[in-house]
């Protein structure tokens, strides 16, 4: 199985909007990834490197996310990234019906999982 067929099972649980022209297909870190740096492999005391590590590293050090954010790693969140083969606004600047419907009917289920909101990638053509 690709990596892009993996991802499109693990999304699967948020379905498609109505007419298939939005839909799911990723995870995004927000406001970035945290990124792991050198520090953390002089700090660490274990030959593993998780989020138990991480989070006693940085109760003894502080924020370690080598963007130097100053966020610790549980504040790092992600969010879901959803593709929208249609414009996401009217003519007119509204919301676009079809993704509000959609965004609507998978908000409990993003909620649920912790997701902190939704980004999304234009592939519409737009003229």
């Amino acid at each position: 199985m690709t990596q892009q067929q993996q991802t499109q099972k693990d999304f699967k649980r948020f379905n498609q909007s109505l007419n298939n022209n939005f839909k799911i297909i990723d995870v995004i870190a927000v406001p970035h990834p945290y990124m792991i740096t050198e520090k953390h492999l002089k700090y660490n005391d274990s030959m593993y490197l998780g989020k138990e590590q991480i989070d006693k590293m940085e109760l003894d050090h502080g924020s370690m996310c080598g963007f130097k954010c100053g966020l610790s790693y549980a504040e790092h969140k992600q969010a879901l990234l959803v593709e929208c083969k249609k414009n996401m606004k009217t003519k007119k600047g509204f919301l676009n019906r079809e993704l509000k419907k959609y965004l609507l009917s998978i908000k409990d289920q993003a909620t649920k999982e912790k997701f902190e909101g939704f980004a999304f990638l234009d592939k519409s053509d737009k003229k």
